[in-house]
């Protein structure tokens, strides 16, 4: 595979969702891209995902033209770029279903009020970009249920940053339909061998340490103790 020319092909569709295919109707990246607005350019990423306004399916639908195959699925709608073989994953209902653990975190009308833009680029493209991004601490959230190692590594890094508030954090978990999923996250990622192996599963700039170790290790200590209270 040739990273550089994929990263660049999925910039330039994800430009092009959000600037033009998608233009007309309220959306934020989420995924790995939106976690490269928040933590840089941190892991390779081809495929897009995106939230929208719930209630838009068809709309969304409509809104692609020849060059993608589009068709509804259980989460909204799912697009596959003909030419580049990129797909593009869309929630277009009013929650996320994460089915690595059955669980449904809502989609509040709230997150669509003030959606704020940031600049991208990948690891080896670095054409720029600029796209609505999932708000911080929501973003957070979806990426603290899910049982995979790529989420995984994108939660740690997520955590570290500065743009993380507990308070806001937990009102999202909380809203989730199970958190256990996250307290199973926290004990993965509590693990020594398993927190510094998952740079090495991934095609990633990122390296772990111990300070980070440290930092994630304090941090769920106090999440626990806040869910307890």
């Amino acid at each position: 595979m040739n990273y550089e020319e994929t990263e660049k092909q999925s910039l330039e569709l994800t430009d092009d969702l959000c600037n033009n295919i998608l233009s007309k109707i309220s959306h934020f990246v989420i995924g790995g891209w939106a976690v490269t607005a928040y933590s840089g350019n941190i892991r390779f990423t081809a495929d897009v995902d995106l939230i929208t306004k719930p209630l838009t399916t068809m709309p969304v639908i409509k809104a692609f033209n020849k060059d993608w195959d589009t068709k509804k699925v259980f989460y909204g709608v799912q697009a596959k770029h003909r030419k580049t073989g990129i797909q593009v994953h869309i929630n277009t209902i009013s929650n996320m279903l994460d089915r690595t653990t059955n669980t449904k975190i809502p989609v509040p009308s709230e997150l669509f009020e003030n959606i704020c833009k940031a600049r991208i680029n990948g690891i080896y493209c670095k054409n720029t970009i600029e796209i609505p991004i999932c708000p911080f601490n929501y973003l957070l959230t979806l990426k603290a249920i899910p049982n995979r190692v790529r989420d995984d590594f994108d939660f740690i890094l997520l955590w570290l940053n500065k743009n993380y508030s507990i308070e806001e954090f937990k009102k999202y978990l909380n809203k989730c339909n199970n958190i256990k999923p996250f307290f199973d996250k926290c004990r993965r990622i509590s693990d020594k061998n398993y927190f510094y192996s998952l740079p090495k599963k991934l095609i990633t700039n990122q390296r772990f340490d111990l300070i980070k170790y440290n930092v994630i290790t304090k941090k769920i200590d106090e999440i626990k103790a806040m869910c307890k209270s």
